[in-house]
């Protein structure tokens, strides 16, 4: 049987996107899917960063530099993001495919499919997100759709502010999709597959913490 690669379908019919993908032989149309997701992230990236959403700090310091400096350093936080959004899709789907290739021991190719559904859970929500924040001038850690505003309260270090407003409702979402996926793809019992997508979004939301973490001002500052 050929599967023929939808991405929508695995996000809105999902049993008959698992039934097709559980009896597949080959794939058809993953990587103008693929290649498709990789340019609406690039998009979104931009216009994240076109309207200085993660880039807040350095945003904070235009008094502190000549008007060629900040607009230089804008050049190149604008270039480092865009090539950050070819690395985290990369990283996400099929770094990501990788991992539950090696711990649950399914299907490489299957792996990067559902990888690719979960990865537009994430599009949605950048696409949701980037409009409510810059409507309300809210930076990264105040999304309201994240952990966030609440970690505000109950920490002082930046860090763990930053590692819970990484962590969304969306993401709950993303996880029930894999988790759906990976649990009829994998013999692994329910309770491990989960425990593996959990230890694999626990490294997206430190991974996500520590780059938010890091000042902005201060690589742009050694760089120029």
């Amino acid at each position: 049987m050929t599967y023929e690669m939808k991405v929508l379908n695995g996000l809105f019919r999902p049993g008959t996107s698992l039934y097709q993908l559980q009896r597949a032989e080959a794939m058809t149309g993953v990587i103008p899917k693929l290649l498709l997701l990789y340019l609406v992230a690039l998009i979104s990236f931009a216009v994240s960063t076109y309207f200085g959403i993660g880039a807040e700090t350095y945003s904070g310091t235009i008094t502190d530099q000549t008007k060629a400096e900040f607009e230089a350093g804008k050049l190149l936080l604008f270039g480092g993001k865009l090539a950050s959004s070819v690395l985290y899709t990369t990283l996400f789907i099929w770094l990501g495919a990788l991992f539950f290739w090696i711990m649950l021991e399914i299907s490489y190719i299957k792996a990067v499919i559902v990888q690719m559904f979960v990865f537009t859970v994430h599009l949605f929500e950048q696409a949701i997100t980037v409009p409510i924040l810059v409507f309300f001038d809210l930076n990264q850690v105040s999304n309201p759709f994240s952990f966030g505003v609440i970690s505000q309260y109950l920490f002082k270090n930046e860090f763990w502010q930053h590692f819970f407003g990484a962590i969304t409702l969306f993401h709950f979402l993303a996880i029930s999709v894999l988790f759906y996926y990976l649990k009829n793809l994998s013999d692994k019992n329910k309770y491990g597959t989960l425990t593996v997508i959990v230890l694999f979004y626990l490294m997206i939301w430190m991974l996500t913490a520590l780059m938010a973490y890091v000042e902005v001002p201060v690589i742009v500052r050694r760089v120029l």
